[in-house]
């Protein structure tokens, strides 16, 4: 179960669904032959477990917080590797199609080069007994600790001070990416809202607002990483095509379209951060007191 329900604590809520995360990883990383698919399943239960973690920082302590946040980050690095490998060349068959005025040169040849890439990383990470075997590893060595982190059976104190302190993250990438919508900002600005998504889905059972939350939050996360794939991508083109193959149209493409779907994410980054984090936090807290002491109506014999 994905979602917190009243029978549990806040604390014991989050941790539940951390360590079920973790689970749901070692699981998709377990199988063999092991396919993209299943690496993509690990990465995002990954992400879910790291966006539990910093809901029970407060709990939990800085030291154990940064421990296990970097423990699974240094996991997920690998299996980030063969996606972003794949999603680039993704991104360039995406932008291929929408082109008018038919393709430019240098796309078929770089197509090439990235199918040959993806296919030597997938290779080295996949094949054979031994594939991540490390991450595998440490994955176990992780969901046992997690077993054991100390979170105590507290509630909205800590969810609370978690979700505020990740949306007030949010706030202030989002000012900063603003002021200078440069690629690295706007990618320290694209992580917050992915966890705080993956924060308001465990709340959803507090109320429709949550949810509608949640799915600007998704919606955000997702413009905000697309536009990181094109960003990627450009950088590719202008070290691997040539002039004269159609580098600048095939640059131009790209900047087209990473102006609209920075305009789309500007547009949802100020609707998702309207409030600021207190009033935000105080808000939840409300839908979370409801929550808490909502009777459960008595089904009709």
């Amino acid at each position: 179960m994905t979602r917190l329900h009243r029978s549990e604590t806040g604390t014991q809520g989050a941790g539940r669904i951390a360590r079920a995360q973790l689970a749901e990883a070692l699981r998709a990383l377990g199988q063999r032959p092991l396919s993209d698919k299943a690496v993509h399943a690990a990465r995002k239960s990954l992400k879910k477990a790291r966006a539990m973690l910093r809901l029970l920082r407060p709990s939990m302590g800085r030291a154990a917080y940064h421990r296990e946040n970097a423990a699974l980050r240094d996991i997920a690095r690998p299996l980030s590797e063969l996606r972003d490998a794949r999603v680039l060349l993704q991104t360039l068959e995406q932008l291929a199609r929408r082109s008018r005025g038919g393709r430019p040169s240098g796309i078929r040849e770089l197509q090439r080069m990235l199918r040959l890439e993806h296919a030597a990383v997938r290779a080295s990470l996949l094949q054979g007994d031994g594939a991540l075997v490390g991450q595998l590893q440490a994955l176990r060595e992780a969901h046992h600790r997690a077993g054991r982190w100390r979170v105590g059976r507290r509630g909205w104190t800590v969810l609370g001070a978690g979700l505020r302190r990740v949306y007030g993250q949010g706030r202030r990438t989002l000012a900063l990416a603003r002021t200078d919508p440069a690629a690295d900002r706007l990618h320290e600005w694209r992580k917050q809202p992915k966890y705080l998504w993956h924060e308001l889905q465990v709340l959803e059972p507090l109320g429709p607002a949550v949810a509608r939350r949640a799915g600007l939050a998704h919606r955000l996360a997702d413009a905000l990483g697309r536009d990181h794939d094109l960003w990627v991508l450009r950088a590719t083109v202008a070290a691997k095509v040539s002039a004269r193959a159609g580098r600048r149209r095939l640059i131009g493409l790209i900047d087209q379209r990473a102006e609209r779907l920075r305009a789309q994410a500007f547009a949802l980054g100020h609707a998702l951060y309207a409030d600021t984090a207190t009033d935000f936090e105080a808000h939840l807290h409300l839908l979370w007191r409801s929550w808490r002491h909502r009777r459960r109506r008595v089904r009709p014999v």
